[in-house]
Formats: C-alpha cells, sequence, structure tokens
C-alpha cells in the first residue's frame, strides 16, 4: 500500500483554531488540525489532493504515488490580514496553499 502525507504549517494566527478537510479523488480522507499530519493509504498511481474549510479550498493537485511509496504535501493559509475578504470570495479556491514537500 502507498501513502500520501499531508502535514499542515503552524500559521501565526490564520485558521489556527479551524481544522482544514483534507480530499482524496474526490473524497473526505481526514481532518487537519492546525500544525497536525494526516497520512492517507492509497493505491499506486495518479491521485488527486485537495484541502478545504468552508466554502474555501486549495486548488487540486495531482499526484503520482509509487508503489509501496510515500508522497509528502504541506498545506497552510494564503489569507493574511489585508487580503482576508479576497481569498474568502473571489480567489476561494485560492484560500489553501497546497505544495509538494521541501526536504530539508
Amino acid at each position: 500500500m502507498s501513502t500520501i502525507v499531508i502535514k499542515r504549517s503552524q500559521a501565526v494566527w490564520q485558521d489556527r483554531t479551524r481544522a482544514y478537510t483534507a480530499w482524496v479523488d474526490g473524497k473526505a480522507v481526514g481532518r487537519l488540525e492546525h500544525g497536525a499530519s494526516l497520512s492517507v493509504p492509497v493505491g499506486a498511481g495518479e491521485h488527486e489532493v485537495q484541502m478545504r474549510i468552508d466554502w474555501c479550498t486549495s486548488p487540486a493537485l495531482s499526484v503520482s504515488v509509487p508503489v509501496g511509496g510515500t508522497v509528502e504535501l504541506e498545506c497552510g493559509p494564503n489569507a493574511n490580514a489585508l487580503l482576508a475578504l479576497l481569498y474568502i470570495t473571489l480567489w476561494r479556491h485560492r484560500y489553501i496553499w497546497l505544495k509538494p514537500a521541501t526536504t530539508e
């Protein structure tokens, strides 16, 4: 079995007390609290991952998971105090950023 691991950043104030819902291939697979991570078992191959909170989302991200392998992703809020109103209305499908995890 392969795995997708999603880690949520520790934002200073944005969404600190609210959970994001992780969606893989159109199905809700779990919730991420502030600073938490989630491991989702999946079959090998292409998968579409998206994060949601209320009516706001991240852009969908396509990932290729190798047989028996793991793909690590990171997510967090895009909004800041000056742009929050735009992110919850016009840019609501970009409210959360979602990207492959950086290796250090």
